[in-house]
């Protein structure tokens, strides 16, 4: 089983959530994540369910919400102003991911997610299935 206590500044060796303490390598390779629901039909159920499994172990359901209060806020502003103007904020939910990585409050593999998925958002209807796919992890990742 994984240790969540420890030394914040990563001597001893200790593992957490999945990652070590530096939050640099996953003990496991992640499945892809594609934010497309035809070629993905899965992606609000089972691709879903997996990035729950994963992400939940090693974060505070407070955090992941706070992220996806951020993405809502972005989905509504989409809707209301040019997309071109709101696109740089959603490409700052990278930065943001690697803080929270760095300040050990959020997983590697939540910022793993959040960049592959920030990757693929270019046009307001892939932040939508973006939102979306994030609706369906937070649904799964309930305990």
């Amino acid at each position: 089983m994984a240790h969540y206590g420890g030394n914040r500044h990563g001597s001893g060796g200790q593992q957490r959530g999945g990652f070590n303490d530096r939050n640099e390598q996953p003990r496991e390779s992640l499945e892809p994540i594609t934010l497309d629901y035809v070629k993905d039909v899965e992606l609000f159920n089972k691709t879903a369910k997996y990035w729950a499994s994963k992400i939940g172990q090693g974060m505070k359901s407070t955090q992941i919400r706070n992220f996806y209060d951020f993405v809502l806020d972005l989905n509504d502003r989409a809707e209301k102003e040019p997309f071109d103007e709101v696109l740089p904020f959603v490409k700052m939910l990278n930065s943001k991911a690697n803080y929270a990585k760095e300040r050990k409050v959020a997983s590697y593999e939540f910022a793993e997610m959040i960049s592959k998925c920030v990757s693929q958002v270019n046009t307001k209807e892939q932040l939508k299935t973006f939102k979306l796919f994030f609706e369906a992890v937070i649904g799964f990742s309930k305990k």
